[in-house]
């Protein structure tokens, strides 16, 4: 398993510290986030943490919101949902934080959905784009990244009009996340008349793809859509290469598409859906400030971590248009129009005037 740099753990455990040191403002503004610290998927939630900690870092260097720090309490869930039911339990009724923030992964969401709906704390940003948050919620979410069925659709998109795919089959993480994406793949595969060729599934937190590849590979697809993180779907690409086996991969931008293509070695051809720009190339002065953040701490330019500093900036933003003390319904309210407000931010996301979504991006690996 790959390791994040010494320097990335070390930013990380300095920005823990200091949350520890730190007192607590009757006007401090509390943040909850549970993502995945440890286990086979900790480098997605590492990188998120790390990037809303660093714009928290510098904007409360500036005095914060209206003279409010931004207090983030990071916690380790593994990717695993009972983990998160403790976290959540931990942030609304002990610490009563003013929201939940950043969460990761829809099996972990969906866990909470109780707890949401009874006690009414906002949950903004999740990492997931599943469609019950989406859907009529009986609570309060924003959701800045786009939806799955969005990311599917552009995957079918470009297997089927762009490269002339028509035996498409499934790799599918065996929980709600697969479930989802599932749904949504296997919608976006019926607008151009196709079904799935072939569905292998395996268990949440393995590397156990060898059965799913064996049912794949005897059912004479082209091309896989993936849906896991990257160590499992980078294990079946590997896999796959040894038996000489010529397929085109997607995932949805969840993978981590760094981490994934990292491990890839060889010719593979893979297509990530992404749901920001990429942080290499994109334009505007917020991409600007980011690489220059980032180069200074040495740390590497990935869109977990860019993720999570957008996901900070958007809610700071939002939240610098409402008064003190810090109300839900006003910052709400914010989220809803920033992104149409913002003119830095419709740039940064490449949204013409007249289009409602926000964009897929695309990440490459030949």
């Amino acid at each position: 398993m790959p390791k994040l740099k010494p320097s990335i753990l070390l930013t990380l455990c300095l920005f823990w510290a200091c949350q520890l040191m730190a007192s607590t403002s009757p006007i401090d503004i509390k943040l909850g986030m549970s993502v995945a610290l440890t286990g086979p998927a900790s480098e997605i939630g590492k990188q998120l943490a790390l990037g809303s900690q660093i714009y928290f870092e510098q904007l409360n260097k500036q005095g914060g919101i209206h003279g409010a720090l931004i207090k983030l309490d990071v916690r380790d869930d593994g990717y695993e949902p009972n983990h998160t039911v403790n976290n959540t339990r931990y942030f609304i009724y002990e610490e009563k934080v003013h929201a939940l923030f950043g969460y990761m992964g829809t099996p972990t969401t969906s866990a909470i959905k109780s707890m949401l709906e009874h006690a009414q704390t906002p949950l903004l940003m999740p990492y997931t784009g599943a469609a019950f948050l989406r859907e009529n919620p009986q609570f309060k979410v924003f959701n800045l990244r786009a939806s799955y069925l969005d990311e599917a659709k552009e995957q079918i998109n470009y297997l089927v009009d762009e490269l002339g795919h028509s035996k498409i089959a499934l790799l599918i993480q065996a929980d709600e996340f697969g479930i989802t994406l599932q749904k949504s793949l296997t919608a976006a595969l019926k607008m151009k008349g196709l079904k799935p060729q072939a569905i292998g599934r395996f268990r949440r937190n393995t590397n156990e793809v060898e059965k799913a590849l064996r049912l794949i590979s005897k059912s004479e697809a082209t091309a896989v859509a993936m849906v896991g993180t990257y160590e499992p779907l980078a294990q079946f690409i590997l896999l796959s290469q040894k038996q000489n086996t010529q397929f085109t991969f997607t995932s949805v931008s969840f993978v981590s598409s760094e981490d994934l293509l990292k491990k890839i070695s060889g010719p593979s051809k893979i297509m990530i859906t992404e749901v920001v720009p990429s942080p290499i190339s994109c334009e505007g002065r917020i991409c600007e400030q980011f690489r220059r953040t980032i180069k200074s701490r040495s740390l590497p330019l990935t869109h977990a971590i860019f993720e999570g500093y957008l996901n900070a900036l958007v809610f700071s933003r939002a939240a610098r248009m409402c008064p003190l003390p810090y109300n839900t319904t006003c910052t709400l309210d914010a989220l809803e129009n920033v992104i149409n407000q913002d003119l830095e931010l419709r740039h940064l996301f490449e949204i013409k005037p007249e289009q409602k979504k926000l964009p897929i991006f695309r990440s490459y690996h030949s």
